[in-house]
């Protein structure tokens, strides 16, 4: 009746798994991470769950603007030019040494870098231009990272790339991990999902659970987006995490996490008890505790899912536009609370992206879009 169960090892289980998400999980990614990032803004640095409770109530607020905006931060934007570079890249993103793609997200972020600088820096995005960064709407200063600006000023002009082997800084700030979603998204395999967010991660954030958690989401992100079940995808994400030097900062945070998971749907204290999400092994913990107590699939358990990763006093954008990755990426558009798409800002153009990103990984690339920097691919080789 039951048959005899073939064994599978990591290799041939991702070869089974790596048909690339469909065009609903792409959008729900982005799109979820939007959500998220727009629902945690308001409360970012609110001095305590107490207060926010006072303030919002316990549950999900039904608008997205409950205090304000709704505005998208710097987690949205960079989720975007993330995932602009991915695009850009071409079929140069397959290289096995992933320079190619690293040099485009680099390029990528420059651009963006630009778009906090008020245009007045033309060097400082040299590449062509494309559609993206000619949207005013990105170019609000939305508290960007002092660490992604200072680390990115430091590579205009410069041919250099900040690497794990080579970095700029000591930072261990969430910066990495919360626009790490659409590595796992475009990748082929696990592994190169963790290696393409490790690498971008070190861009800009030097120290290993920095851009250890970048990668470790990215997995799992990975997992998930094909239809993978959520606690398997995070123990899958282990393995490459383990083989790291200095990842048992990162490990342990997510050891902690998983345990919390079994104890049902966690109160405020609970995840604060995570740390705040100011650095990315703490977002990394509190994104996977808040995305596998989901109680389903329904747009109304998504967004009391997000609520709770925002409700919190700590960096509330970031960890629920991390939550909002995992269960669009899980789910698919269709669980996205559609009140909230409604209000959302620049929602045309998150979705556009998530689109071009779609087709992309098909193979069509407009290209007077998404047009090729020949000097970066130059640089990688």
């Amino acid at each position: 009746m039951f048959g005899v169960v073939p064994v599978q090892t990591p290799a041939t289980r991702d070869v089974a798994l790596a048909a690339m998400p469909t065009l609903s999980r792409i959008r729900g990614c982005l799109l979820g991470g939007a959500l998220g990032d727009s629902l945690g803004e308001p409360v970012e640095f609110t001095r305590s769950a107490a207060e926010i409770a006072r303030r919002f109530g316990t549950t999900a607020p039904v608008k997205l603007g409950y205090a304000h905006g709704p505005w998208i931060t710097d987690d949205t934007q960079m989720t975007l030019f993330a995932a602009d570079g991915i695009i850009r890249a071409g079929e140069a993103r397959w290289d096995d040494d992933g320079v190619a793609l690293t040099r485009q997200v680099q390029a990528a972020f420059l651009r963006w870098l630009s778009t906090q600088h008020g245009g007045r820096s033309q060097r400082i995005a040299a590449s062509p231009t494309g559609w993206l960064v000619t949207e005013r709407g990105l170019h609000h200063r939305r508290a960007p990272g002092i660490t992604c600006l200072s680390a990115l000023e430091a590579q205009i002009g410069a041919n250099n790339l900040a690497t794990v082997t080579s970095v700029l800084n000591d930072s261990k700030g969430c910066g990495a991990v919360m626009r790490a979603a659409p590595f796992g998204l475009a990748a082929r395999t696990r592994e190169q999902a963790f290696r393409w967010a490790r690498d971008t991660g070190a861009i800009t954030h030097g120290h290993a659970s920095g851009y250890l958690s970048a990668a470790h989401f990215a997995a799992v992100v990975w997992g998930i987006s094909r239809d993978e079940a959520y606690l398997t995808s995070v123990e899958h994400a282990n393995v490459p995490l383990r083989g790291e030097r200095k990842h048992e900062e990162t490990t342990e945070a997510v050891s902690k996490a998983m345990s919390l998971i079994a104890r049902g749907l966690p109160s405020p204290s609970v995840i604060e008890s995570l740390g705040g999400g100011w650095v990315g092994e703490e977002a990394l913990a509190i994104a996977l505790l808040c995305a596998g107590t989901c109680e389903g699939g329904s747009p109304e358990a998504v967004a009391e899912a997000m609520w709770r990763s925002v409700a919190h006093a700590g960096d509330s954008d970031s960890t629920g536009s991390m939550v909002g990755n995992l269960l669009g990426a899980m789910y698919g558009v269709d669980a996205l609370p559609p009140r909230w798409l409604d209000e959302l800002e620049l929602v045309g153009v998150i979705d556009r992206v998530a689109r071009d990103l779609h087709s992309a990984l098909e193979g069509h690339v407009d290209e007077s879009a998404y047009p090729i920097d020949p000097a970066n691919h130059r640089a990688s080789k």
